[in-house]
């Protein structure tokens, strides 16, 4: 986590600098195209990175949960926020206001790396993900979406193992497939045990299995008997 992973003397001064707001469930932290305000830390309940394309649909891009912070790239270039956070849960968060950041880890190299290393390992995560995404299959993308969101968004560590409140629609759109299809491949993990289903909600069940799939797809990979994983063809 990068609060956690701070030298002491950058953490006491976010301590003294940081402000405590609390959000409830449905309302942002900050929107896409707003103006950067400064950091934002996740103290308890969990947050949406929502991303809007330009014909007005919204992507699940990530989950926000507990010891994580966001913002750091418009910190970084001033610019507006590329996201949108929301709250999917009522959320208390450690609000560093854009002078703070600035006068705190803008002012030295040190303190301008510890900053930027966030959103050094995201770029890394898109570089990856548009690799894979052009070859992987459609079950393999949903396994590695489902992993992906069960893990924070600057690192590869699963923070949860539940993921919720999700929708089939948003699914269907972060996977570029119809929801008819998500639905069906989402029948296919669930009845391999490799996840269950409520009411927007999805839980792993095996992660070691969905990650297997997510990285090596369904070759050599039987979700049930008599039946591999890649036998069903997406019309689409």
């Amino acid at each position: 986590r990068w609060f956690s992973q701070l030298p002491q003397p950058f953490r006491d001064e976010v301590e003294r600098s940081a402000v405590r707001v609390k959000f409830k469930r449905g309302k942002p932290l900050f929107r896409q195209g707003d103006p950067v305000r400064g950091l934002y830390g996740i103290l308890s309940g969990e947050a949406q990175v929502i991303g809007t394309t330009i014909a007005g649909l919204d992507i699940l891009v990530a989950m926000h949960r507990a010891g994580e912070w966001t913002g750091f790239l418009a910190c970084l270039d001033g610019g507006a926020h590329t996201m949108t956070v929301v709250a999917s849960q009522p959320c208390e968060v450690l609000h560093l206001p854009l002078a703070a950041v600035q006068r705190i880890f803008l002012q030295t190299v040190e303190g301008y790396v510890l900053l930027s290393a966030p959103e050094f390992a995201t770029q890394r995560a898109v570089y990856s993900h548009v690799v894979e995404h052009l070859s992987f299959t459609p079950l393999q993308r949903l396994a590695r979406r489902l992993v992906d969101l069960a893990a924070a968004p600057h690192g590869e560590l699963v923070t949860s193992l539940t993921i919720s409140p999700i929708t089939q629609d948003q699914l269907a759109l972060s996977i570029m497939s119809s929801r008819q299809w998500t639905n069906r491949l989402l029948q296919q993990l669930e009845q391999a045990n490799l996840i269950s289903r409520g009411r927007s909600r999805i839980k792993i069940i095996d992660l070691p299995k969905l990650t297997y799939l997510a990285i090596h797809g369904e070759s050599g990979f039987t979700l049930m008997t008599g039946q591999s994983a890649g036998d069903p063809v997406d019309p689409a």
